[in-house]
Order: structure tokens, then C-alpha cells, then sequence
């Protein structure tokens, strides 16, 4: 089988959309199949001028680029399916266009919360929010939900009702893939067709058998920003100050600066900056505890699976993805979402669990991995998705085709304007 991969990626570090789509090309190489990808990268529009940036908000509506880009690398490639993982901003839903009429069946993975949420996170002032799922985007638009600017929120959110009103995600995407069941029902409720959206975890390569000997630490590794929840686990931090540990700061972002700056003084706090992901892997790896307080849903964060994969131990919100991948006092520790105080009580339960109690969570967390998200499980899972999107697009196809012939032949009838 060819598969040609659509991605637009938001940054040139390594993030968890990336980090999908080339585990997924790998493994389907690994199997035999031939991968290419199509790939834009948004930082092109760093320092762009008014002009370029305008014509970027155009098209993140209908994208004459993305269109015409596709519909070339279709006919290079002469792929069996389009798996689109990112289309913002750069691309745009006019690639569903492009596919259709180069007649490729299309599957999509959901990585965000996009065609429902300006902002993608269905996140406001810091909490969650549904308010546009299902509906007309009036609450983006009244909130500037996307970058606190409205026009940029109406560029956003007018790629959605367009496209709605064109039928493009209800008739160019065959097979949609949500990462939980719980993004599943809200993408159910935003107006994707139900009996198209697949739920298929993503994986990791299985990086061996655990290390037992872990060093007293706890590791956030994501963006440092406040939807991360990274303001509470400093505060929840500094409330503890807990002596012989340390918390490690994976990652960078906008917030960074401000974050560090404000808690320079607390002790035991690291700040390692942008790391490679195999470097994350070994630090959470040799760590007693990853914690990721996300004020966000999130959708099926990486460093969740990667740690569960080397059998660390996680400290999560009880919302969204997390209670979908990990159980509290099984695989790791829950706190009440977005309260500094309960992430400080769970910080402290974590840093004096017995080794027992810890020893059989991080083999919790292992085995859970074991069975729901190695590579040998999400092989079949996805090439059954790859199937349902082809039988769809067949389908369609056929009915199609049917309808033309029947209004070609009804004029032959003598029957066309008459009552039955």
C-alpha cells in the first residue's frame, strides 16, 4: 500500500504531532508499505509582511497552495491513501478538495480539538469550554479566542462554517481518527459523522524493559505555558519545597522566561530548556515521576504514553484524555484540575509513597503500556482504519455514480415532472 502523509508543522523543535506522524511512517515502512509526506512548516511566516500574512489568513479558509500542492504530490506519488494529520494554517481544508478530485480516499487524524475550537483547546481564561461545540462560533468571536484578536479568531473560525456549509467534512474525509473516546464524543457532537470516526490511541516503540533504580525526581517535559497548567506546579512546587528532590523543566515556550524568573529562588528547580525526544525518554526513564498539570483536555499527550512505556509513574488532572489513558492509584496519581493546592497534596503523597506502592504503580504503568499502546498493538488498528476509508470512498463512489445514471436516463422515461 502507498500512503502519503499531510502534515503542517507549528515549530521546528519536536512536538507530539511530529512525533506521531513519523512513529506512524516508520511503522508502516517496518510493514512493508511505501510512506511519502507532503510537509509545510508555519514558521515560514515568521516576519512575513502584512500582505504575506493577510493572504495566510485567507487561506486557512481555502488555501489555493495547499490545493494545488496535493493535487501534485498525488499524481507524483500515486498514493492508495491520503492520511492528513495537520492542515492549520498553511494547507487548509482545500486539500480534502484536491483528494477528492484526484479520487484518493482521505483519512484524518484529530490531534486537536481544531474544526470544533477556534483555539483548538477548547480552553478559555484558563478553562475548559464547550460553548462552540455544535454551535455557530459566536462565543470564539465574542471572546477572541484564538490569540485574543478577532480577526484572527473570525480567519479561524470561518475555515470551519465555510467548510461545513460546504459538506467538506462530511463527505472528503472518509475515516476521521480520534485518540479517546472522549474526543470521540465531542467530535460526535461538533457534526462529524459518527460512523466515520475511528478511535485509535497513539503508540511508542517500546524503549526495553524498565530501569528499577530512579533518581529522586519529578519531570514535566512539554511547552512552558499556562495552558500547560506549569504556573500550578510551580506554585504547588514552592508550596512543598521538598528536600533531596528535584522537578526538571523539559521543554520551552513563551512563558518560560517570566516562570523562571519568578521562582529563581526555589529550590531544587531545573530548567533544561529544548531536549531531543530521546534524551526526554531516558531523563523520565530514570525519574520517579512525570507530571503533566494540563488546565487543557489535551488529547492524547506523548509524554504520558512515554513515560508509561518505561514504566514511570504519571501525576495527571482527573479530566479530558488523562482519565482516558491512566487510572488514579494504578498507573499514577490524579488531582483535581486546575487547583494548585490538590496538586500540592498529590505532589506530597507521591514524594512519600512507600517503594512498594510506587514499585507497583511503575509496573502499572508498564503493563498498561504493554497492552494498549506498543506499535504491534496500533499496526492493525490503523490498516483496519485505512480499510473502513476506502470501502467509504468506494461506496460514495458507487452511489455516485448511480445518481448520475438514473438522472441521465429519466429524460429517456417521458416520466420527469409527473405525479406518481
Amino acid at each position: 500500500m502507498k500512503i502519503l502523509q499531510i502534515h503542517n508543522k507549528y515549530r521546528p523543535a519536536w512536538g507530539g504531532e511530529d512525533t506521531v506522524v513519523q512513529l506512524e511512517a516508520d511503522l508502516l515502512r517496518r510493514h512493508g508499505h511505501e510512506v511519502d509526506c507532503l510537509s509545510v512548516w508555519t514558521g515560514e511566516l515568521n516576519g512575513a509582511g502584512v500582505a504575506r500574512l493577510l493572504a495566510a489568513a485567507l487561506g486557512t479558509t481555502w488555501s489555493f497552495r495547499g490545493y494545488s500542492a496535493v493535487k501534485k504530490a498525488i499524481r507524483r506519488h500515486s498514493p492508495d491513501i491520503l492520511h492528513v494529520h495537520n492542515t492549520f494554517p498553511l494547507l487548509s481544508p482545500s486539500i480534502f478538495w484536491a483528494a477528492a478530485h484526484e479520487g484518493v480516499p482521505v483519512v484524518q487524524t484529530l490531534h486537536n480539538f481544531r474544526l470544533t475550537c477556534a483555539n483548538a483547546l477548547l480552553l478559555r481564561k484558563g478553562e475548559p469550554c464547550q460553548k462552540c461545540v455544535g454551535h455557530f462560533p459566536w462565543p470564539a468571536l465574542r471572546h477572541r479566542c484564538y490569540r485574543q484578536s478577532f480577526w484572527q479568531t473570525v480567519a479561524v473560525a470561518s475555515t470551519n462554517v465555510v467548510h461545513r456549509w460546504l459538506s467538506t467534512f462530511q463527505t472528503k474525509v472518509h475515516a476521521y481518527i480520534a485518540l479517546t473516546e472522549f474526543s470521540r464524543e465531542i467530535l460526535v457532537r461538533s457534526g462529524l459523522p459518527h460512523d466515520r470516526i475511528f478511535v485509535k490511541p497513539n503508540f511508542n516503540v517500546d524503549p526495553g524493559a524498565p530501569v528499577n533504580s530512579r533518581r529522586p525526581r519529578i519531570v514535566f517535559a512539554g511547552e512552558i505555558t499556562r495552558p500547560k497548567g506549569v504556573h500550578l506546579l510551580l506554585e504547588a512546587w514552592s508550596s512543598l519545597a521538598p528536600a533531596g528532590y528535584q522537578l526538571m523543566m523539559l521543554g520551552d515556550g513563551p512563558d518560560r522566561a517570566e516562570l523562571e524568573r519568578r521562582h529563581s529562588g526555589d529550590s531544587g528547580v531545573l530548567w533544561c530548556g529544548v531536549q531531543s525526544r530521546e534524551k526526554v525518554i531516558e531523563t523520565v526513564g530514570t525519574s520517579r515521576w512525570l507530571v503533566l498539570p494540563s488546565l487543557a483536555y489535551e488529547n492524547f499527550p506523548m509524554s504520558v504514553l512515554e513515560a508509561l512505556s518505561v514504566g514511570t509513574p504519571v501525576i495527571v488532572p482527573d479530566h479530558g484524555a488523562f482519565a482516558a489513558m491512566v487510572s488514579d492509584t494504578k498507573e499514577g496519581l490524579f488531582f483535581s484540575p486546575r487547583e494548585a493546592t490538590s496538586l500540592a497534596r498529590t505532589l506530597r503523597r507521591a514524594l512519600h509513597a512507600t517503594e512498594t506502592d510506587w514499585a507497583q504503580w511503575s509496573s502499572n504503568a508498564r503493563d498498561r503500556y504493554l497492552r494498549e499502546y506498543t506499535d504491534q498493538a496500533n499496526y492493525p488498528q490503523l490498516m483496519s482504519i485505512y480499510r473502513q476509508a476506502a470501502m467509504c470512498f468506494q461506496a460514495a463512489r458507487t452511489q455516485a455514480t448511480r445518481t448520475r445514471s438514473t438522472k441521465a436516463v429519466a429524460p429517456a422515461t417521458g416520466l420527469e415532472g409527473r405525479d406518481s
